[in-house]
C-alpha cells in the first residue's frame, strides 16, 4: 500500500515540478523584460529628463508576481534559506520528527496564507481595485498570482510532508 502510494506521489511530483520549471521559465522572461524597462527608465530620465510615476508601482508588482512564482520552485530544489545549526544536533531519527512538525505548522500557515490572499483577489476583482500612484492598472491579475504561488508551494510543502512522515516511518 506504502509503496503504490509512493509511486503515486512521484508521478504527481514529476507533473508538479515540470509546472513549477514553467512557473520559472515566466519568472525569468519577467525578470529579464524588467530589466530592460528599468534600463529604458534610467535612460529616459538622464537623456529626456523623464520620470515616469509607473516605476514604483510596478517595481512592486513585478516582484511580487516573480517571488510568487518562485517560491515553490526553490523550496523544491532547496535553495530557499535554512537554518540547521539546532538541528543537526538530534539524532537522525528526531531529526525526521521534528520536519513532520516543522512541515506541519508551514503547511498550516501556508494554508492561511493562501486562503487570505485568494480573499484579497476576489475583493480585487469585484470591487474593480486599481493601482494606487495614477497608472490605473488593474491589480487582480497582479493579485491573481499571489494565491497561486502560495498554492504551489502549499502543494509542496505537501510532499515535503508526505516525505518527511516516510522518514520517521520507514518506506516499504
Amino acid at each position: 500500500m506504502k509503496a503504490k502510494l509512493n509511486e503515486l506521489v512521484v508521478t504527481v511530483e514529476r507533473i508538479f515540478d515540470k509546472i513549477l520549471g514553467g512557473c520559472m521559465a515566466l519568472g525569468a522572461v519577467l525578470l529579464v523584460t524588467w530589466v530592460f524597462v528599468f534600463a529604458g527608465t534610467i535612460a529616459g530620465r538622464a537623456f529626456f529628463n523623464m520620470s515616469p510615476r509607473y516605476l514604483e508601482e510596478y517595481t512592486g508588482y513585478w516582484t511580487l508576481i516573480i517571488t510568487c512564482l518562485a517560491l515553490a520552485y526553490a523550496f523544491r530544489k532547496g535553495v530557499h534559506i535554512r537554518t540547521d545549526v539546532v538541528v543537526n544536533r538530534f539524532s537522525p531519527r528526531a531529526r525526521a520528527i521534528i520536519e513532520v512538525f516543522v512541515a506541519v505548522l508551514a503547511l498550516a500557515t501556508l494554508c492561511v496564507f493562501t486562503i487570505e490572499s485568494a480573499k484579497l483577489l476576489l475583493f480585487a476583482i469585484s470591487e474593480g481595485v486599481h493601482g494606487f500612484l495614477g497608472t490605473e492598472a488593474l491589480l487582480w491579475p497582479v493579485y491573481l498570482l499571489v494565491p497561486i504561488g502560495y498554492g504551489f508551494l502549499s502543494l509542496a510543502l505537501l510532499f515535503y510532508f508526505f516525505h518527511a512522515i516516510l522518514a520517521v516511518v520507514g518506506k516499504d
